[in-house]
């Protein structure tokens, strides 16, 4: 398990554990437009769901996941957390949740698979947690579009080539971008992760800010902790 400052997250069963890309979009996804509904596409142990669910006094927050094993311990986790009667476990895809929901949303959310382009993983459960085969950069823009309320915004964390490829296509379909955090690991390094952004209105130009995670092995930098600090129980 790892624990939070204001809550625990059981991962025994997803495939994919609580991971830095997880902690940053939660921590970062700005809130200040106050969401009543919010939606995490893909949330495996519930991680990001949780980081919303403290950081929103009201919000109702629905979390889409398709994978049986990740369910298991979601479900745990909402159920333990001091939010459990505003979160809730939808273990279907995002494609059949969008189909069939009628509810549009002020938030929405994604930690979705990447590494489109990369040799799959042996271990299958973790390839669909990490590879794009199931949710692809199309299935996510086309789900966000029919989902999203005419204000929202739409949060999603990718790889730099990921994100690279997913914002030309998130542009031709009538999404802008607002603003991006651009996360290398350490000072001098290339950027590695991209936190971006996005509404339906048309803007200028996004707001780009970037951060290191590290100033050397295991010291944070300050822009990292002040993201986090909420969250972990110390550095």
């Amino acid at each position: 398990m790892f624990r939070f400052q204001q809550f625990t997250v059981i991962q025994e069963n997803a495939a994919m554990k609580v991971g830095t890309d997880g902690v940053l979009l939660g921590a970062w996804t700005p809130v200040d437009h106050q969401p009543v509904k919010i939606l995490d596409v893909g949330t495996g142990t519930g991680l990001v769901a949780l980081m919303l669910a403290q950081r929103t006094q009201n919000a109702m927050i629905d979390a889409v996941e398709i994978d049986d094993a990740a369910c298991l311990d979601a479900g745990t986790n909402f159920e333990a957390s001091p939010w459990s009667d505003r979160l809730y476990l939808h273990h279907t895809s995002l494609q059949d949740f969008a189909e069939s929901n009628p509810s549009s949303y002020d938030l929405i959310v994604s930690n979705p698979p990447f590494f489109s382009g990369s040799m799959k993983n042996p271990n299958q459960r973790k390839a669909v947690a990490r590879h794009n085969g199931g949710l692809s950069h199309e299935d996510l823009v086309s789900g966000v579009l029919k989902l999203l309320s005419k204000q929202g915004r739409f949060s999603v964390i990718l790889p730099l080539e990921d994100y690279n490829v997913f914002r030309f296509k998130a542009a031709r379909s009538g999404l802008f971008e607002s603003q991006r955090l651009e996360v290398s690991p350490n000072p001098g390094k290339p950027v590695k992760r991209v936190i971006s952004e996005w509404i339906r209105a048309a803007v200028s130009a996004p707001n780009i800010e970037r951060i290191d995670i590290e100033e050397s092995r295991h010291k944070y930098t300050p822009g990292f902790k002040n993201i986090v600090s909420g969250f972990y129980l110390a550095f």
